[in-house]
C-alpha cells in the first residue's frame, strides 16, 4: 500500500506547488490591472474628422471572418445567412472612411449586396435578390466574442477552420462529420470509441490538442480511440496542419487542433435572457435514438448554461447487410459552463464529460481476427473528462491583454474482461500569456505554460503501476506586418522535461523549438503562404495496457523531434476559390515502446504529400472539393496500419466534395458530402493494394415560416450501400484482420426545436 502512495503523494506535491504559482499569478491580477488603468486612462488619439468615419485595417481574409472584425471596427451589427459567406473572401480595407465605403472595398468581387435598416444594422443578400427577400432572410448575426482572436495572421493561412455555421449544416453525429468535406483530415472507426483523427497521414497524439485552451494527453490503449468526442458540444474547430506556432503549446510536433465548445453567446437569441433547445433524432440502421437538452442565460454579467445527451442503439448493419458486432450506441454526454463577466474582466469554468460503456468487439478497432475465432465482445467503458477555469479580458487592445487556463483533462477505459484492467491517463495543465497588441497588424505574444501527466495501469492481479512526466515551458510568438502585402508570424519556445518510468526511473531533458510562417497577398486575389517548424517534444508517455514493471530504462530515451515543412496558395475570384498546397514532416526518435521489447524503442517516420482544393459560392449556397494525397513512411520504407500505431496511418489519395443550397422563400436547405477514397498500392500489405470507395450521403432540411423555432432534418447516409471500411481504420492490410466497417445504408430523421 505505501509502494503506491508515495508515487502518488509526489505526483500531487509537484501539482500542488504548479497550482500555488498560478494562485499567485491571479492574485497578482488586481495590481497589473491597476498598472494598465492608468496606461488605458492616457490622453485619447484625436478623432478623424466627420463621426461617420472609421479606422479601417482588415487584410484579406475569409469573409466570415473580415466580416467579424469590420462589425468591430466600425461597431455596428451585421447579419447575414452563414451559406451565405462560406467559402468566400474579402478585399482588404485600410484607412480612415465612411462605413458604407468600407464595406463596399471589403465586398468587392464577393457578388454580395448590402441593406442598412433603420436601427443601422446592416444585412448581406445575395446579388439579384429582391428587397422582399432581405427582409425574409434566416439569418445569424456576426458579432460579439469570436472564436480565434488571431484570424488572418500568418500562422493561420493553412488553418482548417470548422465555424458553428459548418457545424450547423454538417450536424454532426460523430467526430468524422465533424471535418466533413476536408481529404485532408480522416477519422477511422465505425464508432466513436475507436475514432482517432489523422491530419496529412499523422495521428493525433503527435498533434497539440486542446478542448477550451485545456491541453489533452488522453492515449490509453491501442484498441481504443484517444480524445472521445460528441460534437453536440461544440462551437468552432481549427487544425494547424504541420506547422504550429509556438503558443499552441508543447510538443506540437505535427501542428495543432483546437476544439471550442458553445457559450451562452453562441446559442442565446438577441435580446434574450434566457433560451434553450431540444433535439430528437433516430437513425434506421442500428435503431439509435438521440436526445439532447440544453438551457442557459445570462444576467447581467452572469452566464450558465448546462446541456446533456445521451444516445442508445443496437449494432448496426454493414453495406454488405451483415450485423456488425459492437456497434451498439451507449453514450452519455454533458457540458456545464458558467462565467461572470465585467466590463473588462472575463472569468470562466467549464466542466466537460463524455463516457461510452457499450458492449464492443473484443479488440475495438477490428472487427474480428480470423485466426482466433474466440471471444467476440466484452464491455468497454471509457470516460474523458475536462474541467477549464479561463480568465481574460475581452475587449483589451492595449500592451495589457493577459489570459490565464488552469485545467485538468483525463480519461479513463475500464475493461472487465479478463482481468478487471482499469488505465487512466490524465493530469493537470495551465498557461499564463500575454499579448502585447502594439496595433492592430503587430502583435506579441509571450507566456508560460506547464504540464503535469501521469498514465497509469493497474487489474485485479496486478498493483498500479504508471509514468509520469511533467513539463514547464517558456514561448514567444511575433505576429506583424512589416508591409501591405507582407504578414509574418514567428516564435519560439523552450521546454524542460522530467520523465519518470514504472521502476522509479527518472531522467531530465531540455529543448527548443521554433516556427516561422509567411504570407503574402501578391494581389487582392491571391496569397502565398509557406512556413516551417522544428519541435523538440520531450519524452512521451507510452500506452498504459503495455506498461511492464520489468522494463528496463537504463538506456535512457531520447526526446522526439520533428521537422515541417508547407507551401500553398490560395486564390479566388468572384465565387470561385481555388488553393494549392504541399507538406512535408519528419519525425526522429519516435518512442515505440513494447510489453516484451521494452520501454525505449526508437524509430523515424514522415508524411509527405499534397493538397488541392477548389469551389464556387453562388450567395445562397455553395460546391467545394479537395483532394489530398498523402505518403507514410517508417525508416524509410512503406508501412502499414500495425507498424505505424500512435504514429501515421497510410491514407494515400482521398478526394472530398461537399455542397449545399437553400432555398430561402422555402425555408429549405439541400446538401451532401461524397467521398471517394482511391485505391493505394504505396503500403505494405499482405493483402494487396487498399481498395478504393465511393461514399454518397444527402440531406434536406426545413424551417417552417410559421415555426422559426423549429428545424427539421432528414439525412441518408451512404446512399449507396457501399462495402468499405474508413482508409484511417486499423487493420486493413492484413489478411487475418476483418476491419470494422462502416454503416451501410442508414436514414436519419431530427427535429430541433429552440425556446
Amino acid at each position: 500500500m505505501l509502494g503506491e502512495v508515495l508515487p502518488q503523494a509526489r505526483a500531487r506535491s509537484a501539482t500542488v506547488l504548479r497550482c500555488v504559482l498560478f494562485a499567485t499569478t491571479v492574485l497578482a491580477l488586481p495590481v497589473a490591472a491597476s498598472l494598465a488603468r492608468a496606461q488605458t486612462q492616457a490622453p485619447s488619439p484625436v478623432p478623424q474628422a466627420g463621426p461617420a468615419q472609421h479606422n479601417f485595417d482588415i487584410a484579406a481574409l475569409p469573409l466570415s471572418d473580415a466580416l467579424a472584425l469590420f462589425g468591430r471596427q466600425a461597431n455596428v451589427q451585421i447579419l447575414a445567412h452563414g451559406d451565405l459567406v462560406s467559402g468566400l473572401r474579402s478585399s482588404p480595407v485600410k484607412g480612415s472612411m465612411p462605413t458604407e465605403v468600407a464595406l463596399r472595398q471589403l465586398l468587392a468581387g464577393t457578388g454580395l449586396l448590402y441593406r442598412i435598416g433603420a436601427d443601422g444594422a446592416i444585412t448581406l443578400q445575395a446579388g439579384g435578390a429582391t428587397t422582399s427577400s432581405v427582409t425574409m432572410l434566416s439569418h445569424i448575426t456576426v458579432e460579439g466574442r469570436m472564436t480565434d482572436d488571431r484570424f488572418g495572421a500568418a500562422d493561420r493561412a493553412s488553418s482548417l477552420t470548422v465555424t458553428q455555421t459548418d457545424l450547423e449544416r454538417r450536424a454532426p453525429t460523430n467526430i468524422r462529420e465533424v471535418f466533413a468535406g476536408e481529404a485532408g483530415v480522416s477519422v477511422g472507426g465505425g464508432i466513436p470509441l475507436s475514432q482517432k483523427v489523422y491530419v496529412h497521414g499523422v495521428e493525433e497524439t503527435n498533434l497539440a490538442v486542446s478542448i477550451d485552451g485545456a491541453r489533452q494527453n488522453n492515449k490509453i490503449f491501442h484498441h481504443s480511440g484517444t480524445n472521445l468526442m460528441d460534437p453536440s458540444l461544440l462551437k468552432a474547430a481549427r487544425i494547424d496542419p504541420g506547422v504550429a506556432p509556438a503558443d499552441a503549446g508543447p510538443a506540437a510536433l505535427g501542428g495543432a487542433i483546437v476544439y471550442e465548445t458553445v457559450d451562452v453567446a453562441d446559442v442565446l437569441a438577441p435580446g434574450r435572457n434566457f433560451g434553450g433547445f431540444a433535439t430528437l433524432s433516430y437513425e434506421s440502421n442500428g435503431g439509435t435514438v438521440t436526445n439532447g437538452n440544453s438551457a442557459y442565460g445570462k444576467i447581467g454579467g452572469a452566464e450558465v448554461l448546462g446541456f446533456f445527451k445521451w444516445t442508445k442503439g443496437d449494432d448496426y448493419d454493414a453495406g454488405n447487410g451483415a450485423q456488425t458486432i459492437g456497434t451498439g450506441a451507449d453514450m452519455r454526454s454533458g457540458l456545464f459552463k458558467t462565467a461572470l463577466e465585467s466590463d473588462r474582466h472575463r472569468l470562466e469554468l467549464s466542466a466537460e464529460q463524455v463516457r461510452d460503456r457499450a458492449a464492443r468487439p473484443y479488440r475495438g478497432n477490428i472487427g474480428s481476427l480470423t485466426n482466433r475465432p474466440a471471444e467476440r465482445e466484452r464491455t468497454y467503458d471509457l470516460q474523458r473528462r475536462n474541467f477549464v477555469l479561463n480568465y481574460s479580458m475581452p475587449d483589451a487592445t492595449g500592451l495589457w491583454d493577459p489570459k490565464i487556463v488552469l485545467a485538468y483533462s483525463a480519461s479513463e477505459l475500464r475493461l472487465g474482461v479478463p482481468s478487471g484492467s482499469i488505465g487512466e491517463t490524465g493530469g493537470i495543465s495551465g498557461k499564463f500569456e500575454n499579448d502585447f497588441n502594439f496595433d492592430s497588424r503587430n502583435t506579441l505574444t509571450a507566456g508560460v505554460d506547464f504540464y503535469d501527466d501521469e498514465a497509469s495501469y493497474h487489474d485485479a492481479t496486478t498493483r498500479e503501476i504508471a509514468e509520469t512526466a511533467s513539463n514547464t515551458g517558456v514561448y514567444a510568438q511575433a505576429r506583424i506586418q512589416p508591409h501591405d502585402l507582407l504578414r509574418l508570424s514567428f516564435g519560439g519556445r523552450g521546454d524542460r522535461q522530467e520523465f519518470k518510468g514504472v521502476s522509479g526511473y527518472s531522467q531530465t531533458e531540455t529543448g527548443l523549438s521554433g516556427n516561422v510562417s509567411a504570407a503574402s497577398d501578391v494581389t487582392d486575389n491571391l496569397t502565398l503562404k509557406a512556413g516551417y517548424s522544428n519541435i523538440w517534444g520531450g519524452v512521451a508517455l507510452a500506452e498504459n495496457f503495455i506498461f511492464n514493471r520489468n522494463w528496463n530504462y537504463r538506456t535512457g530515451i531520447s526526446p522526439v523531434h520533428s521537422e515541417n515543412y508547407t507551401t500553398g496558395f490560395d486564390a479566388h475570384v468572384g465565387g470561385f476559390t481555388f488553393n494549392a498546397g504541399l507538406f512535408r514532416n519528419n519525425f526522429e526518435n519516435f518512442r515505440d515502446a513494447s510489453f516484451n521489447g521494452g520501454p525505449a524503442i526508437m524509430l523515424n517516420f514522415e508524411t509527405r504529400g499534397y493538397d488541392l482544393g477548389g469551389g464556387y459560392n453562388w450567395g445562397n449556397g455553395f460546391v467545394r472539393a479537395t483532394y489530398t494525397n498523402a505518403l507514410l513512411k517508417l525508416n524509410g520504407a512503406l508501412t502499414e496500419s500495425d507498424a505505424s500505431q500512435y504514429l501515421g496511418t497510410p491514407i494515400g489519395r482521398i478526394i472530398s466534395l461537399e455542397a449545399s443550397h437553400r432555398f430561402e422563400d422555402l425555408g429549405v436547405r439541400v446538401g451532401g458530402t461524397i467521398d471517394k477514397t482511391l485505391k493505394n498500392a504505396k503500403v505494405a500489405s499482405n493483402t494487396g493494394p487498399l481498395p478504393g470507395y465511393t461514399v454518397v450521403s444527402l440531406y434536406t432540411e426545413y424551417q417552417p415560416a410559421q415555426a422559426e423555432f423549429l428545424t427539421l432534418r432528414l439525412e441518408v447516409n451512404n446512399l449507396f450501400d457501399e462495402i468499405y471500411a474508413d482508409r484511417a481504420t486499423y487493420g486493413q492490410e492484413f489478411t487475418n484482420v476483418r476491419p470494422l466497417y462502416e454503416p451501410g445504408r442508414s436514414v436519419m430523421l431530427m427535429a430541433k426545436a429552440k425556446f
